[in-house]
């Protein structure tokens, strides 16, 4: 692992977290603890990671602004940030925006639902494309030879409903692009919903994005639920669209 990767590799193992130990953080990026401090300590040096009053470590200042940068030079995400804020309080459950980085699902705009009992994933989480609605959506619109790679690898079962043969997400793939969405139930964390419409966008990969809606199953459990959300996340992607035009 080069220098830049361990760097980031730490960066990634404070994410959520509000403070975590040295022994936690060598743990997670799989290097000695002195490698790991030597690296934390340069990184603190920057701003970049900060000490915590547990004598733990925790992202710094500097972060902040990468990720002001990033939110607010980024057409697509400027343009949604209007309409996803009129989704979160049209469903009252919180609005995603997602792209594929990698072989993984990133969520990059998110406007957390209001409600007292709600889920939400984070800005920058990280998760994997075979379970969950925006990440089935995003695999489903993959090019099909970088599909089956995904596919080949050995896919960890989140849940007991999440589906981990290949030719099982295949067929789902399949399904979720005749009918232009995806929805899952308790598949990649127990006890939640998740619905997910493809967006055309220019700065994400294979040029496009999920938009997603995620919450308790018990707020989305029939037809008639799924219908609601699924017209409020298709007028949701018509007013960002329009939005990106008038850029």
């Amino acid at each position: 692992m080069q220098s830049q990767e361990r760097s980031f590799a730490i960066l990634r193992a404070l994410g959520g977290h509000p403070s975590r130990k040295l022994t936690e953080v060598a743990a997670v990026v799989d290097l000695p603890k002195p490698t790991v401090l030597r690296f934390l300590r340069s990184l603190e040096h920057g701003s970049w990671v900060r000490r915590t009053p547990d004598g733990g470590y925790a992202l710094g200042p500097a972060i902040l602004g990468l990720a002001s940068q990033y939110l607010t030079s980024d057409a697509v995400i400027v343009a949604a940030a209007g309409p996803m804020m009129r989704l979160r309080d049209t469903l009252g459950e919180t609005a995603t925006l997602s792209r594929i980085f990698g072989s993984h699902r990133t969520c990059v705009q998110e406007f957390p639902s209001t409600q007292p009992l709600r889920l939400v994933l984070g800005l920058g989480e990280a998760g994997p494309l075979h379970a969950g609605a925006s990440g089935l959506l995003l695999l489903a619109h993959m090019p099909a030879e970088q599909r089956a790679r995904i596919l080949a690898k050995n896919l960890d079962a989140l849940t007991d409903r999440t589906i981990t043969s290949p030719e099982a997400l295949e067929l789902e793939c399949e399904r979720i692009r005749e009918q232009g969405w995806a929805t899952t139930h308790s598949q990649r964390t127990v006890g939640a919903a998740a619905m997910a419409v493809p967006i055309q966008d220019a700065a994400a990969e294979w040029g496009v994005s999920a938009l997603g809606v995620y919450g308790p199953e018990t707020r989305c459990h029939s037809l008639a639920d799924e219908q609601r959300w699924l017209a409020a996340l298709r007028q949701c992607a018509t007013e960002i669209t329009e939005a990106i035009g008038a850029h």
